[in-house]
C-alpha cells in the first residue's frame, strides 16, 4: 500500500500500519527534495497506484488531495487503540496510538483521532475530521465536516462543532460552535472566522461554496477581499477566498489578515481546479493587460456586487462578467455595464448608461442620464459626467472635475468644466 505525503504526520502513520503488520512499499509527495522518509522510498509522480492513505495532516489539503486522486483508500488502526465493534470508521480514516471510540461512534471518511484522544458514545464525525491528541468528546457530540478539535480540548455532551472550524488546544466547549469560525478558551468563545482554507486552491472545500481569489494583493486587492466577506455575511457564505496571486509579491506573503500570496501569473495559469477570479488592479490598461495573459481555461470572472448595490430597475439592467461593485453604488433604469469595471464605491449611473469594459470609477462619481462610456477610461474621485456626453476609451477625468463635452480619446481632462490637460 502507498501513502501521499511525506511529512512528520506520515510518519506516526507508518508507525500505526506497521504495528498493525501492513507495509508501505512507497510514498508520495510534490516536494522533490525529499526521496525517502523512514527508510522507506519517496517517489514524485502518482500512476494511479492504491491503495492510498492520505498522510497530510492539514484537513483542506487533505480533502484536496483525495478528490484529485478518487482511488481506492484503506483505514489505518494502531493495535493499542480501543474501538467498539458497534461503531464504524470511514475509508483513509486513521486511529492512532492509545485513542479510545465507544459504542455507536461514527467517524467519517479520511479523519485523524490522534494519540490517547477519546470518542465516547453516539458521537458523530463528518469526513475530513481532525480530533489532537488527549481531545475528549463527550457523548452524542457532533462534529462537522473539516473541523478540527485542538490537542486536550473536552466538547460536553451533545454539542455540535460546525463544518470546518477550529476549537483551540485546551478549550472547553460548553455551547454549539458555528460553521467556519475559530474559537478557544475555557469556557471556549467564537474568536473569528477560520481563514486557513485561503491556503488551499480546491475548488470544491465546501458543498456549495465556491472556490474564489483575487489578483492584486494591494489596498484594492484588500478592499475586494473584505467586500466577499461582506457578502458572505449578508447573502449565505457562497465563496471561499483562497488567497492572492500577484507578480510582484513573495509567494507566502501576508495580505493583512485576508489570506496569503500563492503565486504570480505563472502559477494562476496551472491551476488545475475551477477558480472564480477577480482582478483587484484599479488602472484600467493593467485589468485589460492581466486578463489577456490569463489561458487557463478552469478560471472564471464573477461578478461581485456589494449587498448595498441598488438598482432602480432589475429588468432593464444588464451586465457582463468581473465587475467589481463595492458599496453604495447606484444604478436607475436602463443601463448596460460591460465586464471587469470597477464602481468603487458610492457610484450613481443614471437612465440609460452604457459603460463598456475595464473602466474604473473611482468613489464618488456620477454618470448623468443617457452617457456612454467605452473602455479603460479611469473617472477620479467625485467627478460628474453631464447627460448625453460620449466618452470613447482611454480618457482620464481628474477628481472633482465636470465633463461636460466629449473628450478625445486617451487624453486627461481636468477642471471645471473639464479641459483638455497637457503634461508638458
Amino acid at each position: 500500500m502507498y501513502l501521499y505525503g511525506a511529512s512528520g504526520h506520515a510518519k506516526v502513520i507508518i508507525d500505526v500500519l506497521q504495528a498493525a503488520g501492513v507495509k508501505v512499499d512507497a510514498l508520495f509527495d510534490d516536494d522533490p527534495a525529499i526521496n525517502d522518509l523512514l527508510s522507506i522510498p519517496v517517489l514524485h509522480k502518482w500512476n494511479g497506484e492504491s491503495p492510498v492513505l492520505v498522510s497530510v495532516g492539514n484537513n483542506v489539503y487533505r480533502k484536496q488531495i483525495v478528490e484529485r486522486l478518487g482511488c481506492e483508500f484503506i483505514t489505518a488502526q494502531h493495535p493499542s487503540a480501543m474501538v467498539s465493534p458497534f461503531a464504524s470508521i470511514g475509508e483513509g480514516s486513521v486511529i492512532m496510538q492509545g485513542a479510545i471510540i465507544q459504542s455507536d461512534a461514527r467517524v467519517g471518511r479520511h479523519c485523524i483521532i490522534n494519540t490517547g484522544a477519546t470518542i465516547d458514545h453516539e458521537c458523530s464525525l463528518g469526513d475530513y475530521v481532525h480530533i489532537s491528541p488527549q481531545a475528549t468528546l463527550c457523548g452524542n457530540v457532533h462534529i462537522g465536516e473539516g473541523a478540527w478539535i485542538g490537542a486536550s480540548a473536552v466538547v460536553i455532551p451533545g454539542v455540535k462543532v460546525g463544518r470546518w472550524s477550529i476549537v483551540g488546544a485546551g478549550s472547553v466547549v460548553l455551547h454549539d460552535i458555528p460553521d467556519g469560525v475559530v474559537a478557544y478558551g475555557n469556557p471556549c468563545r467564537v474568536i473569528t472566522r477560520n481563514s486557513s482554507q485561503n491556503h488551499s486552491s480546491s475548488s470544491r472545500s465546501r458543498q456549495g461554496v465556491r472556490n474564489i481569489a483575487i489578483y492584486g494583493a494591494g489596498g484594492l486587492g484588500r478592499e475586494v477581499a473584505g467586500g466577499i466577506r461582506r457578502i458572505n455575511n449578508s447573502c449565505g457564505e457562497r465563496w471561499n477566498m483562497v488567497g492572492f496571486y500577484d507578480d510582484s509579491k513573495e509567494v507566502g506573503s501576508p495580505v493583512s489578515h485576508y489570506g496569503y500570496v500563492l503565486g504570480g501569473m505563472e502559477e494562476l495559469n496551472a491551476v488545475s481546479e475551477p477558480l472564480a477570479l477577480a482582478i483587484a488592479v484599479g488602472d484600467p490598461m493593467s485589468r485589460k493587460l492581466i486578463h489577456e495573459r490569463i489561458n487557463n481555461p478552469l478560471i472564471t470572472f464573477p461578478n461581485l456586487i456589494a449587498p448595498s448595490f441598488k438598482v432602480l430597475d432589475d429588468e432593464t439592467f444588464t451586465m457582463g462578467q468581473g465587475n467589481i461593485i463595492q458599496d453604495g453604488c447606484s444604478a436607475t433604469c436602463d443601463v448596460v455595464v460591460g465586464s471587469f469595471n470597477v464602481l468603487n464605491g458610492s457610484n450613481v449611473l443614471g437612465h440609460d448608461v452604457i459603460v463598456g469594459d475595464f473602466n474604473v470609477l473611482m468613489p464618488g462619481v456620477r454618470l448623468s442620464g443617457s452617457v456612454q462610456m467605452g473602455h479603460c477610461n479611469l473617472l477620479g474621485v467625485d467627478s460628474v459626467v453631464l447627460q448625453k456626453v460620449q466618452i470613447g476609451s482611454h480618457v482620464t477625468l481628474g477628481a472633482g472635475s465636470v465633463l461636460m463635452t466629449k473628450p478625445k480619446d486617451g487624453m486627461t481632462y481636468i477642471g471645471v468644466p473639464a479641459k483638455k490637460f497637457d503634461f508638458k
